[in-house]
C-alpha cells in the first residue's frame, strides 16, 4: 500500500512539472544539456520581441541551443 501511494505521487509530480502552459510574447530557450530558460519580451511589440528572441536564438546557438518566441 504505501509503495503504490509512493508511485502514485511521484506519478503526479512528474506529470504536473513536465508540461507548461507556453505565455504569448515570452522567448523560450531549450539546450542540448537540457537547460530551459525563458525570457518576458512581453514589453515589446511583436515585431522587437522577435527579432530580440532571434538574437537570443543565435546566442544559444554556440550552446547547442536555440529560441523560440511563442
Amino acid at each position: 500500500m504505501k509503495k503504490a501511494t509512493i508511485l502514485f505521487a511521484a506519478a503526479i509530480i512528474l506529470t504536473g512539472t513536465g508540461c507548461r502552459k507556453k505565455e504569448i510574447g515570452v522567448c523560450y530557450c531549450t539546450y542540448l544539456s537540457g537547460d530551459k530558460k525563458d525570457f518576458n519580451l512581453t514589453d515589446l511589440t511583436r515585431k522587437q520581441a522577435q527579432d530580440s528572441c532571434n538574437v537570443l536564438s543565435g546566442y544559444a546557438s554556440a550552446f547547442a541551443g536555440s529560441c523560440k518566441l511563442k
